[in-house]
């Protein structure tokens, strides 16, 4: 029995060094600069008339995608925690007219844009020499504001379900799937789904 155990300790030794080895050496910081799609944001803003105390025609959409800029700190080899900006441009003309579209008066090109705020945490399940899996949550703020000087915030949730980077060195590159939501009531909908792929350069030492 005592045989038995020693050898068992001795064997979980061994195994343990072994993947020990196999774990790349562990770097605390990480700052990354990446970009996101703007899928959301062309489903959901696209050519027509609205009304008001007239018709405004709204055509000529931009989309900037997201840009964003992230840095973490690593505790260990499970768990991260950072902060994130993101940001990401949505550009469209407006022109009164009539209600056959007809102009009837001057364009106004309007610029809006989101800044998201995030503390964020990610959870690596997978370490090796060349590639890392991770899932990720990242919860703050979001403020949108245009060039009519309008501003508004609302909550925003930064969701990746599932992260590859890609890399031995300190420079490495990454993909992640996942989705952001910015809500504020049922009437101010930011993004449902927003940035559900996006990829990144990395430096970490």
């Amino acid at each position: 029995m005592m045989k038995k155990l020693i050898f068992s300790l001795l064997l979980g030794t061994v195994l343990l060094c072994q993947a020990e080895a196999k774990n790349p050496p562990l770097k605390h910081h990480l700052v990354r600069l990446g970009w996101g799609d703007p899928l959301f944001e062309t489903l959901a803003f696209h050519e027509g008339v609205a009304t008001g105390e007239g018709f405004t025609r709204a055509d000529r959409f931009g989309y900037t995608g997201h840009f964003f800029a992230e840095y973490q700190y690593r505790f260990n080899r499970v768990v991260s925690v950072g902060f994130q900006a993101d940001i990401q441009g949505i550009f469209w003309n407006e022109t009164p007219c009539d209600a056959f579209r007809n102009p009837t008066g001057p364009a106004f090109r309007s610029r809006n844009y989101d800044l998201s705020i995030l503390p964020t945490v990610r959870l690596t399940c997978l370490n090796t020499q060349w590639v890392q899996l991770y899932g990720g949550l990242g919860l703050g703020l979001m403020v949108a504001f245009d060039n009519s000087k309008r501003t508004e915030t609302a909550p925003v949730l930064d969701l990746t379900l599932l992260g590859v980077q890609i890399g031995k060195g300190p420079w490495t590159g990454s993909v992640e799937l996942g989705g952001m939501v910015s809500v504020r009531n049922a009437q101010k909908i930011y993004m449902v789904g927003s940035r559900l792929i996006s990829v990144s350069i990395n430096y970490a030492w």
